[in-house]
């Protein structure tokens, strides 16, 4: 049969069409394969980008922490915190459950481990490392960052004690003070099967330049409060000396300050400044007439009154030192009374400073056991009767029962070591 000319023309039309159709349909499939594909892909890549904002804001959040130690360190944060705190928060930025820092010993150029998290104790304890020795003696060495693939077979890798660890990749970066390595950060990787990106590395030498520098600054402050401290102490000792009665009793004061503190469960800046104010508490002296602090008979109205200008004396002394402003209040109000009796002010109760009613009990038992001008220096067991006496009058009664506590645990332990040296004496 012959088709006419119409019938091919509409065949090839429907074949036309079909074939549009098809390809239409064919490239419908492939720009939704495309789409899902995209989709997917612009899912991943939103999924790490979120995952690398959270890293950035949980970075922050911790750079912003050590800045305020570094910015605010007034010996509420100790050296042994922050460097916690530094190796804590990069093993949290890492998502790790082990790592350490380490700091250099310029003198023996060895570096020793300050914080870590989950390593054996023993590692912690016993881990030395020479400038270029290990990875991380390397990277204290060069200032250069190192990653390691693999724990257990690189031979720059110091494994203490055949120690097997859980991870295999690690990553060494350095803490750097402008051209000055002073230690090394270590982190190990959170999973058997990954390995550090370059983020990681960017991430953890952020944190470790921030802590370093505060590192540093923690440093520069304790040795500004350490020569205060001498000076404090050598002030101090000049009160000793001059006024004959309080040999040793600056030292003596400020033992059982700290210990009360303890006892109290004080905040450890607080500690320290109590600390200072019993060793100063009596600075004032200085500008006393030596006959009347040695005069052996009674003092005359205007002698004690002299003597009681010496707290005034002792705060015009130290307030002006800013970093001794806090313990200028508690040497001003040393003598003042719990019931309001006392001077410079006749303060009452809690308005007299934690620190100065410290000071105050530790003063009164010193005085009453050590030889005086006018008398000898009476018994432990009368001064603790007077200091019961005093407790809720003259004395803060909380005070008074803490260092009577510290006074039966120093009885205690005293009689502890006598029975063990008759023991050992018995024996031999």
């Amino acid at each position: 049969m012959v088709l006419r000319v119409e019938e091919i023309l509409l065949l090839f039309v429907v074949c036309v069409f079909v074939a549009a159709w098809l390809f239409i349909q064919r490239q419908k499939r492939y720009i939704s394969e495309q789409d899902i594909k995209y989709s997917r892909k612009l899912k991943d890549t939103q999924g790490k980008l979120g995952a690398y904002i959270a890293d950035i804001d949980n970075l922050i959040v911790m750079l912003v922490g050590i800045h305020e130690f570094g910015m605010t360190a007034t010996g509420i944060i100790s050296k042994e915190e922050l460097t916690q705190s530094v190796i804590d928060s990069a093993c949290k930025l890492i998502k790790s459950d082990s790592g350490s820092l380490m700091l250099l010993n310029h003198e023996t150029d060895e570096l020793t481990i300050a914080a870590s998290r989950g390593l054996p104790e023993e590692v912690v304890l016993t881990t030395r490392l020479r400038l270029g020795e290990g990875v991380a003696g390397r990277v204290s060495q060069t200032g250069k960052a190192i990653f390691v693939e693999d724990i257990e077979t690189d031979a720059r890798f110091m494994r203490t004690n055949g120690t097997h660890y859980s991870s295999k990749s690690f990553i060494s970066v350095p803490l750097r003070v402008k051209n000055r390595i002073i230690g090394v950060l270590n982190v190990n990787s959170p999973e058997k099967q990954r390995i550090f990106e370059e983020r990681d590395v960017r991430l953890l030498t952020i944190l470790a330049d921030q802590a370093a520098i505060t590192l540093e600054n923690i440093e520069l402050y304790d040795n500004l409060q350490n020569f205060y401290l001498e000076m404090v102490q050598t002030l101090a000792r000049a009160i000793d000396a001059k006024d004959s009665y309080t040999h040793e009793h600056a030292d003596r004061a400020r033992r059982y300050a700290r210990l009360i503190g303890k006892k109290l469960m004080l905040p450890e800046a607080m500690i320290r400044h109590i600390e200072y104010a019993a060793l100063m508490h009596d600075i004032g002296k200085i500008g006393i007439d030596e006959t009347i602090l040695h005069k052996a008979g009674k003092l005359t109205p205007e002698e004690r009154e002299i003597i009681r200008k010496h707290p005034a004396i002792g705060n015009r002394i130290i307030a002006p030192v800013a970093f001794l402003s806090p313990v200028a209040p508690m040497v001003l109000y040393h003598q003042e009374w719990f019931n309001g009796q006392g001077y410079p002010e006749g303060l009452v109760g809690e308005e007299i400073p934690l620190g100065a009613r410290i000071v105050a009990v530790i003063d009164a038992y010193d005085a009453i056991t050590s030889d005086r001008p006018y008398r000898k220096a009476l018994s432990k067991q009368i001064a603790i009767e007077e200091l019961n006496k005093g407790a809720g009058s003259q004395f803060d009664g909380k005070v008074v029962a803490a260092f009577l506590d510290i006074l039966s645990e120093e009885e205690e332990a005293k009689k502890k070591r006598a029975d063990e040296e008759l023991t050992r004496a018995s024996n031999s």
